[in-house]
């Protein structure tokens, strides 16, 4: 029996040792790559948190109709500004989720009415430093409507304008990137630990991306992942897209934090998740880029607001129909050259295709648009164009990009157009004039011209006529008179003025009259 024991035991040492042996195996082998990437992951940590921040937006009431956003995010993409810290009273407006740091009840479980706070910290964002002397770089939407802001560093030093006016101010808000500059300290302090911009044109799928915020109150939380893509746009959550898309969780409260590469390096600015309804991340988060929030951030210090160029025109993506009309193979159409605008004393003209801002070629709206941010107003910039199958170039001196204007209404009679053309009852419209403009009542689904375009430059009602093939149309005698002279098999080049909700919108729309075409 105490041979069986012995057995037994010496069995389960040399178990134990084999076990210890193959740990210390696998711990010098096979796992030192991994123990690598986790030490650089815990460095960037280390380096990155102290140029964190975490701020507080308070208000000095509850107001909902400030900022009605706020109540009814978007159900699909959401700003991750939050969470929010309502008490139970019964003018929290329904469905915002109810958070534990409510106000002591009463043994009937009623709340000490004399204890309704003044000041109401409705959310938490996050923030950057950029600069030594306390420069920070956060959302709009983080700061949106705030009477006073909280700002708290790693240290746990709090800087809030409530109880110090000169402790944080706003130096400057740029909607149309959602990016905002603070500043804290008051310039007392020029050693804030900051992180530096990343070339985020530089940037591949697949590279590692680091998110470092405020998600749900969980101050200075780290999250891993990967860039998923750059270049992402058409989101509808800014005026000027350059988003990065990146797997790391970033949910309510990382908005103006930093997504970071393996550097430490500031990659972009968090700002909304794509959430499908759901309350947190499921992998689809987006970040500014670094070069537009390093491009934002420096005119809005050094100017207080960002002053963009801008060329006097609307742009027009270059369909594959309108390549084949205007025999362009890549480029951006100039939908309308504005009256008196830079672009037109430079001699540019409706139905140019830009080839080219400066020495970038441009193939979208989006890229023109943000090459053109890049310029000052009063800078010379030189366009290439493509006008009648030659390459031109003319220098535009630019003007300062101004607030769009709300166009004026107007009403749309409803008028039969004579069947008596053959062009005309294949395109399949039908017309209203009014006030010398040749409107469009009505659309035939089986016309040619119902054929034409796509869902964003599809003829709809309401659209006016301004030209076909570059000849001014103001009645439905001047179009009958061009399109006499057309070729019944060739393409017609309709150019239109759309209404839209902030304004007007002109494009150029090519309809071929062959239907094999």
């Amino acid at each position: 029996m105490n041979n069986k024991i012995t057995s037994l035991v010496i069995c389960l040492l040399a178990t134990c040792f084999l076990n210890t042996a193959l740990a210390v195996k696998l711990e010098d082998k096979d796992i030192a790559g991994a123990l690598q990437t986790e030490d650089a992951f815990a460095a960037v940590a280390e380096l990155a948190k102290p140029a964190v921040v975490v701020i507080t937006n308070k208000q000095k009431a509850p107001d909902f109709n400030r900022n009605p956003q706020m109540q009814l995010p978007p159900d699909i993409f959401r700003f991750f500004f939050g969470p929010q810290f309502w008490d139970d009273d019964d003018d929290v407006p329904n469905g915002w989720r109810q958070y534990p740091n409510r106000r002591p009840r009463n043994r009937r479980g009623d709340h000490p009415k004399q204890r309704k706070p003044k000041v109401w910290p409705v959310g938490k964002g996050s923030g950057v430093l950029f600069r030594a002397d306390g420069y920070l770089l956060t959302n709009c939407h983080v700061i949106k409507d705030s009477d006073y802001l909280e700002v708290k560093t790693l240290d746990g030093t709090v800087y809030d304008n409530e109880k110090d006016p000169d402790a944080v101010k706003i130096i400057g808000m740029d909607p149309e990137t959602d990016l905002a500059v603070l500043r804290i300290g008051n310039g007392q302090k020029s050693d804030f630990h900051c992180l530096e911009f990343a070339d985020s044109d530089k940037l591949r799928a697949g590279q590692w991306a680091i998110a470092i915020g405020a998600p749900f109150n969980f101050d200075y939380s780290v999250s891993i992942g990967c860039i998923s893509q750059r270049g992402r746009h058409d989101t509808g959550m800014s005026i000027f897209e350059d988003y990065i898309q990146t797997d790391a969780d970033i949910n309510p409260g990382n908005s103006g934090g930093p997504l970071l590469n393996i550097r430490g390096q500031i990659i972009g600015i968090n700002q909304f998740i794509y959430s499908n309804g759901t309350p947190g991340s499921i992998g689809l988060g987006f970040a500014i880029s670094s070069n537009l929030a390093s491009q934002v951030a420096n005119s809005l210090v050094e100017h207080g607001s960002v002053k963009r160029a801008f060329l006097g025109i609307s742009m027009q993506e270059l369909s594959e129909k309108l390549k084949a009309f205007l025999n362009a193979e890549y480029g951006v159409v100039v939908g309308e050259v504005l009256e008196g605008k830079a672009a037109q004393k430079a001699g540019v003209k409706n139905g140019d295709v830009i080839l080219k801002i400066g020495d970038q070629k441009v193939e979208s709206t989006r890229e023109l648009l943000l090459a053109v941010s890049k310029y000052q107003p009063g800078d010379k910039i030189v366009l290439t164009l493509f006008r009648d199958g030659k390459e031109i170039t003319v220098t535009v001196k630019a003007d300062e990009r101004p607030t769009p204007e709300i166009a004026q209404e107007y009403d749309i009679p409803t008028q039969q157009a004579p069947d008596s053309d053959d062009i005309l009852n294949r395109l399949g419209l039908q017309f209203a004039n009014n006030n010398n403009q040749l409107i469009i009542a009505d659309i035939d689904p089986d016309g040619l011209a119902a054929a034409a375009g796509n869902e964003e430059d599809a003829l709809q009602p309401g659209d006016i006529i301004l030209a076909v093939n570059h000849q001014e149309v103001h009645n439905l005698q001047d179009l009958r008179n061009i399109l006499s002279k057309s070729d019944a098999n060739g393409a017609l080049l309709f150019y239109v003025q759309r209404k839209i909700r902030n304004g007007k919108y002109k494009f150029f729309l090519a309809i071929p009259l062959a239907e094999d075409k």
